[in-house]
């Protein structure tokens, strides 16, 4: 095996006379036909040798070596070759070689459209998925429409692919399409994927909050400003009044909570415990600010599937933290 292995290195590394690899191409050994076409890369005055393995040769992995080493000769009797081949083909293995190589005959209207009609009839979702792919090579009007009806492929794997093709390409146009998928999506996945997209292209999520600002706010003196930053305003406002009644309380029994005769019996009960009643609200009410903000603006932005807000350390998976806040990516 070992052998073998410094065999195939030499052959790919070593140049070989076109009739030498015509040898390999003739051979019933199947490694050294598969050898034999990828040393055919250089050699072009073998391409009629290599459209004919492809077309006629029984072995699929002789056939999809053939499709690789077409797609690297761009010419026009391989790309001929490429696109009648790819609708006679029921394999998905094989459709996928063709769709890559023809790839690199994007500059032709023809090929364009081959890879754009199996974005759109492929019978699987992994050769769509292959052809969402490789329109990330493509500018034009036509691809991106297609990638944009794509958005409504049934398989959520092929709208997954389709997403992150129009992420890396960056068409501003697509970015109503993109922003449709991020809220109505049925698949959580290609939500954030979505998301994804279009922060590779500035648009912000504007309906995502920080949790990190939440607690800021929640810990300032005036209670309710973190609630009111969750969107919590009635709690705000009813956690405002709570305060200012916990402060009244406070006032009123402060010269009676710890106020005792000499037999060490409270001289007046009723200031003693509306002032400890008082301490113990304004506490509650303090704390509530804080947490339940924080609460409410993570479990939020989960379900929006951000992955890149600041998180309170419970509501994360034992990444790294500052400051008991986790920077989720």
């Amino acid at each position: 095996m070992k052998l073998l292995t410094i065999f195939t290195v030499f052959l790919l590394t070593f140049p070989l006379f076109s009739q030498e690899i015509l040898e390999m191409l003739n051979s019933s050994d199947l490694m050294q036909k598969k050898l034999g076409i990828r040393q055919a890369i250089s050699k072009k005055d073998l391409e009629p040798k290599i459209i004919e393995l492809f077309h006629s040769d029984s072995n699929l992995e002789i056939q999809m070596e053939a499709a690789r080493t077409l797609g690297v000769y761009k010419t026009d009797t391989a790309l001929n070759a490429l696109l009648d081949k790819l609708p006679k083909t029921d394999s998905e293995e094989l459709q996928s070689y063709i769709v890559q190589a023809l790839s690199n005959y994007l500059s032709k209207k023809e090929a364009e459209n081959a890879i754009i009609s199996i974005l759109q009839k492929g019978k699987t979702e992994f050769t769509r998925s292959i052809a969402a792919q490789t329109l990330s090579k493509s500018s034009s009007e036509e691809s991106l429409n297609a990638l944009i009806e794509a958005l409504t492929d049934d398989s959520s794997v092929v709208r997954k692919k389709v997403v992150n093709t129009l992420g890396e390409l960056g068409n501003k146009k697509s970015i109503p399409a993109l922003e449709k998928v991020k809220k109505d999506d049925p698949d959580a996945e290609t939500r954030s994927y979505a998301l994804s997209a279009l922060k590779k292209m500035g648009v912000e999520d504007e309906s995502l909050k920080s949790t990190s600002t939440a607690l800021i706010l929640g810990l300032t003196p005036i209670n309710g400003l973190g609630l009111w930053y969750a969107d919590h305003k009635a709690l705000a406002i009813v956690n405002f009044i709570l305060e200012g009644a916990a402060i009244g309380m406070i006032v009123y029994g402060w010269d009676g909570i710890n106020d005792t005769n000499q037999s060490n019996e409270l001289v007046d009960p009723g200031k003693h415990w509306t002032g400890i009643a008082g301490f113990s609200l304004l506490i509650a009410s303090y704390l509530f600010d804080v947490i339940y903000p924080v609460m409410s603006v993570s479990k939020f932005n989960e379900k929006q599937e951000s992955k890149t807000v600041f998180k309170p350390i419970f509501f994360t998976n034992g990444e790294a933290t500052v400051f008991g806040f986790s920077l989720n990516f």
